[in-house]
């Protein structure tokens, strides 16, 4: 009898270990904006799994994220102290070269930081490039209809084709 109440007491102490808690969205919209002469692109992260791209002002896709890239986002949004840096980082010596913007929103607050130039904090260019490697491979689906990207000054998107 002492062996089935101690098996059965081992086997609720295992049923009920303390499951790791999930990265959850401080966001309501995170936009990160993307520009170079070869490639130009927004894509909108919400709470949730969707995620959105616009390519020109009347292209838009959506695609579904993985629970596993939803966590890497959520992450990677959260290593932006938006208070830790300027709002904008530029060198008008540029004429070519890549730019983007991280553009968050949280209810009423509205946080951004553009960059287009090389003396940008470091911790900037690695969270920018861990976004673009985790697009990449998303499944785009056309999406009909149109989608609120924010503000997306100093981002050029090309102008559609007619």
């Amino acid at each position: 009898m002492k062996k089935i109440v101690v098996l059965l007491a081992l086997l609720l102490l295992a049923g009920c270990q303390k499951e790791e808690k999930k990265p959850e969205a401080d966001f309501d919209m995170f936009v990160f904006s993307f520009a170079t002469d070869a490639a130009n692109f927004s894509i909108k992260f919400t709470p949730g799994d969707s995620i959105y791209m616009k390519t020109s002002p009347v292209d838009y896709f959506y695609s579904v994220l993985t629970e596993e890239k939803t966590d890497s986002v959520y992450s990677i949004i959260k290593e932006i102290n938006f208070a830790e840096y300027d709002t904008v980082y530029t060198n008008e010596n540029i004429v070519d070269g890549a730019s983007f913007k991280f553009y968050k929103a949280k209810n009423d607050t509205i946080n951004w930081i553009y960059v287009y130039e090389n003396k940008t904090p470091k911790k900037l260019y690695e969270i920018a490039d861990k976004i673009i490697e985790l697009q990449k491979g998303q499944r785009w689906t056309p999406f009909i209809g149109k989608q609120d990207f924010g503000n997306l000054d100093y981002i050029e998107l090309p102008n559609p084709v007619n």
